[in-house]
Formats: structure tokens, sequence, C-alpha cells
């Protein structure tokens, strides 16, 4: 009877580092884009942190923020029917990317012209209203950061610029 106690606290004991060993090691990684969240918000037509690189170094009032929300709530429902609009190419894209079909993807991106200018078109215009919304010492600012994005742009590769306008 004491082997089978000492048997079953022995297997308690290493059952139970086991366990402690396994919790441990499950960390969660994170996310590859950084604050997904703070930047998630700020997302618009113009692509991904589109707000977030315009606005970045500006201390927002609550008066600005209101109208920052007000004109991403403006352009929204454009944003989501352009993309709804344009979901069959976006299939087409990945299905072609997919199989490694590197003739039908830049026939694809050819044809694809017209979404783009749409896309960069109401770009356009919620850069200019997010400007707009801003006190004139945070428009500064704003111009600032619209100079060093179109300069971050304009040293891409060319591979990369053929592909995706400077407006995006």
């Amino acid at each position: 009877m004491k082997h089978i106690r000492s048997a079953v606290a022995a297997l308690l004991v290493i059952g139970s580092a086991t366990v402690a060993v396994a919790q441990q090691s499950q960390t969660t990684r994170p996310h590859a884009h950084g604050k997904r969240g703070q930047v998630g918000a700020l997302r618009g037509p113009g692509g991904p942190g589109l707000g977030g690189a315009l606005l970045r170094g500006i201390t927002l009032s609550d008066a600005e923020k209101a109208n920052l929300k007000a004109v991403r709530e403006k352009f929204a429902p454009q944003a989501k029917a352009l993309r709804e609009q344009f979901k069959p190419q976006h299939e087409a894209l990945r299905a072609a990317r997919e199989k490694h079909d590197t003739t039908a993807l830049k026939a694809l991106r050819q044809q694809n012209g017209a979404e783009r200018d749409a896309m960069q078109k109401l770009a356009v215009a919620q850069q200019a209203d997010l400007r707009a919304a801003l006190t004139a010492e945070n428009q500064v600012k704003f111009d600032a950061n619209v100079a060093r994005m179109k300069q971050r742009l304009a040293q891409r590769p060319d591979s990369v610029r053929k592909r995706r306008p400077a407006g995006r």
C-alpha cells in the first residue's frame, strides 16, 4: 500500500510539472503588424494604416477625434461598396497567385486600373477631409507626414511602384 501511494504521489508531481511546462511554452506571438488595435481603427480606403501614418506624432483633442471619426464613417460605405464591386477581381488575383500563374497575374493587374483609380480618388478625398478636420497646428504636422509618406513611396523599388500607384 505504501508503494502504491508513493507511485501515485510521484505521478502527480510529474504530471503537474509537465502541465506547468506546457503552459509556460504556450506564449502568444506578437502580431507581425505591430499594434493593430490602434492603427486598425484608423484604416480607411487609402490602404492599411493610412490614418495612422498621416496622424503620426499628432495629439488629437476630443473634438478632432470626433471629427476624424465622422470622416471615417462618411467614407466607410463608399470604400465598402468599392471592395464589394471588385471582389471578383480580388478572388481571381488570389487564385492566380495560388497557382503561381505570373502571366495571369500581370493581365489581371493591368485590368485593375479602374479599381486603383477609384480607390485612389477616394483616398485623396478622405485625406483632404482628414486634414480639414484638424486644427491649423495639427494640419502642419499632417502635411509633414504626407510629405514624408510621399518621399518614402518615391524611394520604393520600381517593381513595387508599378503595382501600386503613389497615392496608395
